[in-house]
């Protein structure tokens, strides 16, 4: 497993990461996001930041700090699927200490099959929820058969 994070005495109130993919680079702690019990399949990586893919992009990346190696590329599902609106969202917002639907972000983690970029999905059906006042996250299952965990992005 890669090492954690370290708080560098001279950047207080900063974590250095050591990222393959990024190299390193320093996160103020007010940008660290929480998932609380964390992604299906990594119940013991809790703390996260997103970052720009590059500018214009829709994709970001959401790096996890508790194991610099691993990170997901994410996106806003209204970009692929402008309504895209899971419910229940009184649960989510009252867990996430959210005043309103407007402080939450929404991501879906997408999936690239290696080699071949034209079969990437994105899972509609476990959204990433992000209170952006707190910085406190969730994944959430969505049970609703308009969605797929395998939304294909581009056409065939």
């Amino acid at each position: 497993m890669a090492p954690n994070p370290q708080k560098t005495p001279a950047e207080s109130g900063t974590v250095v990461v050591n990222s393959r993919r990024f190299g390193s680079f320093a996160v103020r702690e007010d940008q660290i996001i929480h998932l609380v019990p964390g992604l299906l399949g990594f119940s013991r990586l809790h703390r996260y930041v997103l970052i720009e893919h590059q500018p214009g992009s829709p994709f970001l990346w959401l790096q996890s700090l508790d194991d610099p190696e691993l990170a997901f590329v994410v996106l806003d599902p209204g970009h692929i699927v402008p309504e895209y609106r899971p419910e229940p969202w009184a649960e989510i917002m009252k867990e996430l200490e959210a005043e309103s639907a407007e402080d939450l972000k929404v991501l879906v983690i997408v999936t690239i099959p290696p080699g071949q970029p034209q079969e990437m999905t994105a899972n509609l059906m476990g959204p990433v929820v992000i209170n952006v006042k707190n910085c406190r996250g969730r994944q959430v299952i969505v049970e609703d058969p308009r969605y797929s965990h395998k939304h294909r992005l581009l056409d065939r």
